[in-house]
């Protein structure tokens, strides 16, 4: 039997709890955001798409520095979740690799940690692309960090295969292979950059509860059962946990600025 396509999964397994991840997990990563507004350092009116914009965090902070933003995400729960509480964006539920927007449509494109679910990371580059204006900007980002890669070896394998993101299609943890495929999808030019920062959490309850949210650990939860999939997260905070009981982990995003000619 045929898998449905990773864009029906992912729309299902964001969906399941979106105001679990706006509240309790989205936020931790708001650095990330902040950091990538400053360098972009946007100008009034600036046309700006968030592709796989969640609940729509950044869309709202790009929208209050004067950008004029659409958020796109598979998911409708959560695009359901950002038309109601951060309405300073307008919004659209679609596929990152079939976008219905007109080629050249934006001046700035983004899509932070959404590529890797795409059924085709390269056929949603090549999207990215297209709908970037010449001369434009595009800002992909993924989780690369340790800590990152040692969560996601602990929960991937509780989950079905076709329900987390498939790093044999494309790995855009790895530079030389990401420059190559922006490249190739149509970008002229391409930097990339790390971005670190730490994230605490007030115990290990805390943690855990602000991973349960995100997809693969939705996946993995329905594959495996929460014990498990608890038990693993435990398993990852304890080494990370102070003396006091909180809880600090390190998160390293690697950022693509790729530029249309």
């Amino acid at each position: 039997m045929t898998p449905p396509p990773r864009s029906n999964v992912q729309a299902d397994l964001w969906s399941s709890d979106p105001r679990g991840w706006a509240e309790a997990a989205e936020g931790r990563i708001r650095p990330l955001y902040e950091r990538t507004l400053d360098r972009l350092q946007l100008r009034p009116g600036t046309r700006l798409l968030d592709a796989g914009c969640g609940s729509g965090m950044f869309a709202d902070l790009a929208a209050q520095r004067g950008a004029d933003v659409i958020g796109l995400d598979v998911a409708p729960g959560l695009i359901e979740y950002a038309r109601r509480r951060r309405p300073a964006a307008g919004y659209v539920v679609d596929d990152l690799e079939r976008m219905p927007f007109a080629d050249g449509a934006f001046d700035v494109v983004t899509a932070f940690n959404s590529v890797l679910y795409a059924d085709d990371p390269r056929r949603a580059l090549a999207e990215i692309a297209r709908v970037t204006a010449g001369p434009g900007r595009a800002v992909v980002t993924v989780g690369a960090g340790p800590e990152q890669a040692e969560s996601a070896a602990l929960i991937n394998p509780l989950a079905r295969r076709n329900d987390v993101p498939d790093l044999g299609t494309l790995d855009l943890a790895d530079a030389d292979a990401a420059r190559g495929a922006l490249l190739d999808a149509g970008f002229a030019s391409v930097t990339v950059a790390d971005i670190a920062f730490d994230v605490d959490f007030a115990s290990v309850d805390d943690a855990v509860a602000a991973q349960l949210p995100a997809g693969p650990v939705t996946a993995a939860v329905r594959h495996s059962g929460r014990a498990a999939v608890e038990a693993a997260l435990r398993s990852f905070f304890a080494p990370r946990t102070r003396p006091e009981g909180t809880v600090r982990m390190g998160l390293v995003f690697r950022c693509y600025l790729a530029e249309r000619a």
